[in-house]
C-alpha cells in the first residue's frame, strides 16, 4: 500500500462527525460547507483550522456569525456530564407526557442563536425540565448525552474508511446503498477472497460504488479489478471519497456491459490465454469502439473536472475559485476497455455482482469470465431473485452454493448497564455465494 498522509491537507476528502451525524466534504482553503438538516438545524462551517492537523483530531466550533462557525483544535472534550451530580432512586413515578419541558422549541432556537455555548444551552434545558431532578443518575447521563449530540460544539474529522462510509450511507438512507450493511459487505469480501495480486470483476449498481471501493482498498496496488457497468458511466462515488492514489487507481479499469469481449469455447475452458490472443482481442475491441458513437461516455469520463462549493456564505462568494480535482480516471476510455477485455479473457479469480435490479441475467453473462474452481458472490436487497438464482446456478455451473442473511445487533457496553440496543436495523440484504464448476 502507498504511504498515506497522516495530516489533513488541502484537497483531501474527510468525514466530519458531530455526534452521530456524519458528512463527507473536500477540504479546500477558504471554502465553507453546510451541515445538518435544512432549516433551524443547519449551520455553515469553515474548516480551514483543520489543515495540518492529524486525522482523527477533535475541534471546537466557534461562532463567527448567526450560522457560520470556524473550528479550532482542542484536547479538552467536555462531555457535559458534570451537569449530573446526583439522582433519584428510580423512574417509576416519571411520565413521558411531553409536558415536562417548560421551554418551547422557539425559545430553545433563540437560546442557540443568542451566543450561548452548547454546554450552557444544555444546562438551561435541564434546569427547565420538571422531571430531570427526579431521574436516576443513569437516566440523567443518557438525557445529557442525547442533548449533547444535538447541541454539542465538538466535531471530529476522520480519514475516510470503508467502515465510516458504509455506516454514514446506511444511517442517512439505507435505500441509497440497497440496504448493504457493513457486516454484509465484510462477508461479501471474505466469500470472494479479495486479496492483493488477484484479478477480480465486479458489477455494481445502486450501492454508490461502495463494493468497488472496498475491493480496491483490499487489493492495494497489486492486481487487476474490472468494474462492469450499465449506462453512460460507472458508479464510483465511494471510490472518489477514499483519497486513493494514482498508483492504486491504476489497478481499477472500467468496461461497459455492451462492450464485453466474446469468449470462444476454447477460451472459456482455458485458465490462461496466450499473449497473441489477448492482443488480437484488444485490437478488435478498439475497432468496435471507434465504430460506435461514444460521445456521451467520453464526455462523462474526462479526468479533470471542477468542484462547486456545497454552501458558500454570502460574504465568501467573491472568494470562490475553481479547484481541479485529483485525477479520477487514470486511463483513456479506449485503454480502459482494452485492459478490461484482456483481464476478462484471461479469466478472473473472483466475481461480484451487487445490484438492486434483477441479477440473474447479469450473473449468467459474467460467469463465463470466472475461472473454474473460483468463487462468485451476488448481493441483492431482495431474497426472491436469489432463491430463483440459487436453483439455476446449482443445477448448471455452481457448487457449494449458499443463500444467507446476517442478523446484526449492537450492544451498549457500560458499567452496570450492558445490554443490547433497543433499536436495530431491519436487514442488511442477502448474499448468494458459491464456486463455479464446469460440467461435462
Amino acid at each position: 500500500m502507498p504511504e498515506e498522509k497522516d495530516e489533513i491537507y488541502d484537497g483531501c476528502t474527510v468525514v466530519v462527525q458531530r455526534g452521530t451525524y456524519m458528512k463527507t466534504c473536500r477540504v479546500l482553503q477558504g471554502r465553507t460547507y453546510a451541515f445538518g438538516k435544512r432549516g433551524d438545524g443547519q449551520f455553515t462551517l469553515n474548516i480551514d483550522g483543520a489543515l495540518g492537523c492529524p486525522f482523527g483530531s477533535s475541534f471546537r466550533m466557534e461562532r463567527m456569525s448567526n450560522k457560520l462557525f470556524s473550528i479550532h483544535k482542542t484536547e479538552e472534550l467536555n462531555t457535559c456530564l458534570d451537569i449530573v451530580k446526583e439522582g433519584g432512586e428510580d423512574n417509576r413515578d416519571l411520565q413521558d407526557d411531553g409536558r415536562s419541558q417548560k421551554l418551547t422549541p422557539e425559545e430553545i432556537i433563540q437560546l442557540k442563536g443568542s451566543g450561548l455555548t452548547g454546554k450552557e444551552v444544555i444546562q438551561t434545558i435541564t434546569e427547565n425540565s420538571t422531571t430531570f431532578k427526579d431521574k436516576t443518575v443513569f437516566s440523567k447521563e443518557k438525557y445529557v448525552n442525547k442533548k449533547q449530540k444535538k447541541y454539542g460544539e465538538i466535531i471530529t474529522i476522520h480519514r475516510p474508511s470503508i467502515r465510516l462510509l458504509s455506516n454514514m450511507y446506511y444511517t442517512l438512507d439505507p435505500l441509497k446503498i440497497a440496504n448493504l450493511r457493513v457486516d454484509t459487505l465484510s462477508q461479501l469480501l471474505c466469500h470472494v477472497n479479495v486479496q492483493p495480486g488477484g484479478s477480480f470483476a465486479v458489477f455494481e449498481s445502486g450501492t454508490q460504488g461502495l463494493v468497488t471501493a472496498a475491493m480496491l482498498h483490499r487489493m492495494g496496488t497489486i492486481g487487476h479489478l474490472v468494474q462492469v457497468y450499465h449506462g453512460n458511466h460507472p458508479q464510483r462515488d465511494a471510490v472518489d471519497l477514499m483519497n486513493f492514489t494514482t498508483k492504486e487507481l491504476e489497478t481499477l479499469s472500467f468496461i461497459n456491459f455492451t462492450k464485453l469481449p466474446d469468449i470462444t469455447p476454447q477460451e472459456e475452458f482455458a485458465t490462461n490465454g496466450t499473449d497473441e490472443v489477448k492482443e488480437l482481442t484488444a485490437e478488435q475491441a478498439d475497432k468496435e469502439l471507434i465504430a460506435e458513437d461514444t460521445h456521451c461516455e467520453t464526455k462523462e469520463m474526462k479526468a479533470d473536472t471542477t468542484e462547486i462549493i456545497e454552501k458558500p456564505s454570502s460574504d465568501t462568494k467573491s472568494m470562490k475559485k475553481e479547484f481541479t480535482r485529483p485525477q479520477k480516471f487514470v486511463r483513456k476510455q479506449e485503454e480502459d476497455i482494452r485492459m478490461s477485455s484482456t483481464v476478462l479473457q484471461g479469466n478472473v479469480e473472483g466475481l461480484v455482482v451487487a445490484c438492486r435490479q434483477y441479477p440473474n441475467n447479469i450473473l449468467r453473462d459474467l460467469l463465463h469470465y470466472l475461472k473454474p474452481g473460483h468463487p462468485f458472490v451476488v448481493f441483492s436487497p431482495y431474497k426472491e431473485p436469489l432463491m430463483e438464482l440459487f436453483m439455476e446456478v446449482k443445477s448448471q455451473n455452481g457448487t457449494n452454493v449458499h443463500l444467507s442473511e446476517t442478523w446484526l445487533r449492537h450492544y451498549q457496553v457500560l458499567p452496570q448497564r450492558t445490554h443490547p440496543d433497543i433499536n436495530m436495523s431491519g436487514g442488511g440484504g442477502y448474499l448468494l455465494y458459491g464456486t463455479r464448476i464446469i460440467k461435462d
